[in-house]
This record gives C-alpha cells, structure tokens and sequence, in this order.
C-alpha cells in the first residue's frame, strides 16, 4: 500500500515541508480548519524557534514585510510591485520621502523586528499605526481562545472600526498571533493571504472571520516554511564563502545580506556599512556584490546596468 503522503525536505535535508493532507484541505467547517491550520502553525513555530541557528529569521520577516505591504498596496488600489517597493526604500538617500508605498514597507519591516518581550514594545508597535488606532494597541491581550481565535477577534474589532486601515488592523493581528503563540517577534502571516473579499466581509460583520483566518494561515504558513527551507539552503551558502572575502568589513556586509531583503551597495554598503562603523568606499562596495554574485550566494534583483540592489 502507498503511503497518502511523502515527507518533503528542503536541500540541507532540515526542514520538513507541510503534507498535502494539510495544504489541499478547503474546508467550511469551522473546526477542521482550526485543526488544519494549528496543525500549520505548530510545524511553522518550530521552524521559527530554529533549534539549529540555520534560519536567517530577520531576512525571512523582511521578505514577509515586503509582501505584506505589496498586498495592502492593492487593498488601497495602488498598482506598486515588489520592484517598486524595494526601489521606494533601498534607492532613497536621508532625509529623502518615501512615498506611501516606502512609507508602507517601513513600517510592515519595522513590525517585524519589535522585540515582543522587551519593555516598551506597545509603544512602539503604537507609533507604527495612525494616530486614531493607536489606543488599540491597550487591547491586545484582552481576548481568549486559540492564537488564530484571538488574532480573529482583534482584527474583526478594528476593522469594523476602522475599516479602511487594513494594513494597520492586519499588523495588530499579526502581533496578537505572536504573543498568543510565544513568538518573539511578529511575522506578517495574513495581509499576502486574506483576500480582498473575505477582508470586506469581516469589516461588514458578515460571515465567520475565524473561517477565513484559519484557511489564509495554511497557506501562509505553507508558504513561509517554504521561504524558511530555501533561505536556509542560501544563508548556508553565504556563510560558507565568508574565508573568501578579504574586504575589511565584508563580515559585516553579509550581516546586512541576512536581514534585509534588498542591499544598495551606495545605500547600505557606502560610505559606511548599515549600522557598524565599517567604512566602504562605493567602487569596494560594488566590488564585492559582483564577487558575491559570480560565486552565486547573491543575485541581483533589478536587472538594471545602474542603482542595482542584490539579495539573497
């Protein structure tokens, strides 16, 4: 007899895919989709607690980020991509506007690198959202059930509320999700998964939101364990290049590679190396994105001969 399902491994043979008994399952029962999707959610938190220190998490929740603030952009019927965003954010100088897609993608990012166990995150978390929301923050916490049950609860309350701020009342369910499971940090899970009708729906009190947000979890959590496996197999490739590199700093350059999604050699590499105080000059910075390229650890995402971005 055939087994009904074949376990899937990623290339580094560690990270176990989710079975197709999950992934096909379309249900409009109310508890096997809360099955099937804390069946999800436990196989995605052991992936994201990392027992091994393979997973370059930061980089996972950035490229999340960024497809969360893609899919809120067309909540609001703007057309930008993901080339758009990473341009908006990666190719402005100091001081420079962001626009409202820029604007987006930085606080989505900003979200998911909140340290939900340290002091002071509600305020933060609160400087994120608009100003008539930012009370809602004193509510998350103060709902019972499930992770999913709870996020479901504080999304239908401020979308009901508050319902053209998707893309704030999505990050609060995100945040409740994560401190109902005991995440460290948030990881945008629904935005990219809920669809545009079903987020209608629960703004309008129609229909069970729970439903909803247990079928966008499978999906998102089939996808992010995905994205987990694939960036495990590159981050592991990076590291093991690292002796290569003898540009001073290019330690902390691959630092850079593994927690953002997009790297601007001008931007993020010259004069001075994000966040250390390695300086870089712009001829070493594009310098070592080519070799990184040509060893194939990185690629270069926007095709262009000029203000070029690279990533894992």
């Amino acid at each position: 007899m055939k087994p009904t399902t074949k376990p899937v491994f990623d290339d580094t043979q560690s990270i176990q895919l989710l079975p197709r008994w999950v992934t096909s399952s379309r249900t409009e029962v109310i508890e096997t989709g809360a099955f099937m999707s804390g069946a999800a959610l436990a196989m995605l938190d052991v992936v994201l607690r990392d027992s091994c220190g393979t997973l370059p998490g930061a980089l996972l929740r950035d490229r999340m980020a960024l497809d969360a603030t893609v899919a809120c952009l067309k909540l609001e019927n703007r057309n930008e991509n993901t080339s758009d965003v990473r341009d908006a954010v990666c190719l402005a100088r100091a001081g420079d506007a962001l626009g409202p897609a820029g604007n987006m993608f930085v606080a989505w990012r900003k979200s998911a690198r909140i340290d939900l166990t340290r002091p002071g995150w509600k305020d933060r978390l609160g400087k994120l959202l608009p100003a008539s929301m930012a009370e809602a923050v004193s509510e998350l916490g103060a709902h019972a059930g499930t992770p999913v049950g709870q996020a479901s609860q504080i999304l239908a309350a401020m979308l009901r509320q508050f319902p053209r701020e998707e893309s704030a009342a999505l990050m609060l369910a995100d945040v409740t999700l994560a401190r109902a499971i005991g995440w460290s940090r948030p990881v945008p899970l629904f935005a990219a998964h809920l669809a545009r009708k079903d987020i209608r729906a629960i703004a309008d009190g129609a229909g069970n939101p729970s439903l909803s947000l247990h079928r966008a979890i499978i999906v998102a959590c089939d996808g992010a364990i995905r994205d987990a496996a694939d960036l495990v197999r590159r981050a592991t490739k990076l590291q093991a290049i690292a002796p290569k590199l003898r540009a001073k700093g290019s330690d902390e350059a691959l630092a850079l590679f593994l927690s953002h999604d997009a790297v601007s050699p001008s931007g993020m590499l010259s004069p001075m190396i994000q966040g250390t105080s390695f300086a870089m000059t712009g001829r070493a910075a594009r310098r070592l994105c080519d070799r990184l390229v040509e060893l194939g650890v990185v690629r270069e995402l926007t095709g262009r001969a000029t203000f070029r971005l690279y990533g894992v």
